[in-house]
């Protein structure tokens, strides 16, 4: 009995063996049928390989793919739809999806992609809805990286290409977050434009080694990359910026959570207007501008052509906007604007701390300002407009304008440090409104002012109080080639080691990053 009870038990054991296996074979066969887009890629790896021809369903592989796995699409293939990137609970991996090109025919890791060099190799994605982004965010979507992707335009123009959140979130929850865009195309239409190519609504935003082109609006703004309801991180490096109102802009909406965009970093891009739009009627405002943030730096950007149109052509804006008071939370503080170039304006700089929780803690250091001209550009020429600030830093800055340093007007600014600049006095110098130029606009606009250790050109040491330079003429400082736009400063410059700290007066220029290329 004892022998037949172990047979029928190895029996049992064997069929229930016998069972798993089928089932277990059943189970693969199955998700292979599901799955069958998804060769692994490593042998005993839990990720996979999901490659999307022309024609296939875009969407549905989104939907499939776990965290880990590559969505390789089609080189040169256009996707038409209206994408939605689902949340994938649980896991922290990348889902990349990228162009199914070899990396040797992509940009290589850290190289701008130029889309002259490497569209035909691209995968499209495109809407097809009216009013539709190409790519928007399921709430709380998160780790996808785009490689080597082209994002064409909406219809009409309208709306958003990409749209990461809305800032209707109601919690953090819901936000997406680290969604990555590296070596990427995204463009408007020639003859349309596009309102906008990104909409950064989340947190851990990376948009970098991009190309953004022929953003652009007639009877409206238009923004390359633009964020109000999230609140950061965000990265935007090594990027060409092309945008008519704004290339970045952060604020200039109420998120329903009172967000403040924070830890920002906008480093090393190209922003630029194309000098043909001046006859085409296109919005033309600035390069950057800021309405609500905190914790940013910007640097080493080349910011080049901007003029009157929208607005006065002035270049970079911080501007505290609480937008009717439905964005009380709005400030602008704690910004290091270092190492850029701003070539060819109307403005240079435009502060305004007058609303929400005002503007606070602006550092803007080691810059070149070359070309502020009002009769070219079409402004005024000046370097600052400004009111109501607190804590202004302006030190070691190159400014070659045609207007007047200041134009400040409303509330005094607080805390103004302005040392080691080379900056002309033209007109009228320092001036507020209502009071006479020099030392009348600076004790009533600027109470408290530092203004030492500058080169100020044409100036007149009646009205400035501490220790200054007055050179007679530019011609004076003895730059190697200002003709040719080289201003470094000759071994003979009487501005040598004449800084506070002992260094050169005026930009150390072999520290600028030429991004334009």
């Amino acid at each position: 009995m004892g022998r037949k009870l172990i047979g029928k038990r190895a029996a049992y054991a064997f069929v229930t063996a016998l069972l798993g296996v089928c089932l277990a074979l059943v189970y693969a066969q199955r998700r292979g049928a599901n799955r069958q887009e998804r060769p692994r890629t490593v042998s005993g790896s839990s990720t996979a390989t999901i490659l999307v021809k022309a024609g296939d369903n875009f969407q549905a592989a989104l939907d499939r793919a776990r965290p880990g796995d590559v969505i390789m699409l089609e080189a040169g293939a256009t996707f038409r739809g209206a994408f939605k990137l689902p949340n994938k609970p649980g896991a922290n991996d990348f889902i990349t999806i990228r162009s199914s090109a070899p990396d040797s025919q992509l940009p290589a890791p850290g190289e701008r992609l130029d889309p002259s060099r490497y569209a035909a190799v691209l995968p499209k994605i495109v809407s097809r809805e009216a009013g539709a982004p190409a790519i928007a965010t399921a709430p709380g979507a998160h780790h996808y990286r785009f490689v080597g992707v082209e994002f064409g335009p909406t219809l009409k123009g309208e709306g958003n290409i990409i749209l990461l959140g809305t800032g209707e979130e109601k919690s953090p929850d819901e936000l997406p977050h680290d969604i990555e865009f590296d070596r990427t195309y995204v463009h408007g239409d020639p003859s349309e434009g596009q309102r906008r190519g990104i909409a950064a609504n989340g947190r851990a935003i990376r948009v970098v080694n991009s190309y953004f082109s022929d953003i652009k609006r007639k009877g409206e703004e238009s923004q390359a990359i633009c964020g109000w309801g999230g609140d950061g991180p965000f990265e935007i490096t090594n990027n060409y910026i092309e945008a008519a109102a704004e290339g970045v802009l952060f604020g200039g909406a109420a998120p329903r959570m009172r967000i403040v965009p924070s830890d920002i970093v906008v480093r090393g891009n190209h922003f630029n207007k194309p000098l043909r739009w001046r006859a085409e009627g296109w919005v033309v405002k600035n390069h950057f501008e800021l309405k609500n943030a905190r914790r940013v730096v910007v640097d080493g950007n080349m910011m080049t052509n901007d003029w009157a149109s929208g607005q006065d052509g002035t270049a970079v804006l911080f501007t505290v906007r609480d937008e009717d008071k439905r964005a009380p939370q709005a400030t602008v503080e704690d910004v290091q604007f270092v190492n850029n170039t701003v070539r060819g304006a109307a403005g240079a700089l435009n502060l305004y701390g007058s609303e929400g929780q005002g503007g606070h803690r602006l550092t803007v250091r080691n810059n070149l300002f070359e070309d502020i001209n009002g009769s070219k550009w079409g402004g005024d020429g000046q370097f600052m407009t400004v009111t109501q600030w607190d804590g202004l830093v302006v030190v070691h800055n190159t400014i070659l304008m045609t207007g007047n340093i200041t134009k400040a007007y409303g509330e005094p600014v607080a805390g103004l440090v302005f040392r080691d600049n080379i900056v002309p006095q033209n007109a009228y110098g320092f001036i507020g409104s209502d009071h006479a130029p020099g030392a009348d606009s600076l004790n009533v606009y600027f109470p408290g002012a530092v203004v030492s250790h500058n080169a100020i050109i044409g100036g007149d040491a009646r009205d400035y109080k501490a220790r200054n330079l007055f050179p007679a003429s530019l011609k004076q400082l003895k730059f190697v080639n200002p003709e040719g736009g080289d201003y470094r400063l000759r071994p003979d410059s009487p501005l040598k080691n004449g800084a506070s700290d002992g260094t050169d007066i005026g930009a150390n220029l072999s520290e600028l990053t030429q991004s334009a290329r």
